[in-house]
Order: structure tokens, then sequence, then C-alpha cells
């Protein structure tokens, strides 16, 4: 009897196992005009007795899952931005493709109230630069990515 109840109460409960494993696609875009693609996700699953969140190409133990994860976006004199999970040099653009999210960086000379004419979209919504670093924030659930938010940036009117 007490090895069925325990039999049954296994099969009730699901086991919570936090873990996923996002890939995401993008191009940058480099100021000598030429492209370069790059791999970009995340990735959080349990190894040797550790948590351990992979972003992009960097790798770090953790003791849970993170509840978020800010990309910086940093433009240098309204002519160049630096995105360093991407690549380590200045980029006048970049497309990137993860989990159902399109977001872009790209220049739009008939954007005049952008900094630099540079515009970010995120699922077809867009921002300009403000004052400081831009961040897009990947919020996380157990499952994965909960919501994606733009701060430090500014939604132009029409």
């Amino acid at each position: 009897m007490k090895y069925w109840l325990l039999c049954s109460l296994l099969l009730i409960s699901p086991l919570s196992v936090a873990q996923f494993d996002i890939s995401g696609e993008g191009t940058v875009f480099l100021s000598n005009g030429k492209s370069q693609p790059f791999d970009f996700g995340f990735s959080y699953f349990r190894q040797d007795g550790q948590y351990r969140f992979i972003v992009g190409r960097y790798s770090l133990m953790v003791p849970s899952v993170p509840q978020k994860y800010s990309l910086a976006l940093i433009l240098q004199d309204d002519k160049q931005v630096w995105a360093s999970d991407f690549i380590n040099e200045p980029i006048n653009g970049f497309t990137l493709e993860l989990d159902g999210h399109e977001l872009a960086l790209y220049q739009d000379t008939s954007a005049v109230k952008a900094k630099g004419h540079f515009v970010l979209e995120l699922n077809g919504e867009r921002f300009y630069f403000d004052r400081g670093p831009a961040q897009v924030n990947f919020l996380f659930t157990e499952q994965g990515i909960k919501e994606v938010r733009v701060e430090g940036m500014f939604k132009p009117t029409k």
C-alpha cells in the first residue's frame, strides 16, 4: 500500500526541474560596411549538482534562475553603438531573432528625433536613444523568457 501511494504521488506531482535552452541567431553590421553572423541565446540547466546559466558566449554558475538579463547598448558620439554581448567593436546595427522575439538596431535618416538616427525595434515597436545607455531586459521564468522590455530609450511620438 505504501509503495502504491508513493508511486501515485510521484505521478500526480510533476517534478519541477527548471531548465531551458533558447537559441537565437543574428547579424551585426560593422562600421566598415561588412556584416557578421552571431549566435546569441540563453541556457539554464543543472550540471554536476549546480546550476549553469549561459548567455551568448558567457557562462556562469548561479543558485537559481536569474530574474532578468540586461543587454546593454551604448551609443558613442551619435555615430555607432557598442553591443559587447555580440561583438567587441562598434557597430552600425544588428538583427536578432530569439524565441519568437525580433530585435533590430538600424539607422533611419527619417528618424530626425533619434540620436544618430539610430532606431531600436522590438517586435515592430520603435525606440530611440535617450540619455545614457539603453537596455534590453530579458525577464525569465523557470521555463524561459517571460517578457522582453526596453529601458533607457523612448518611444517616438507619431
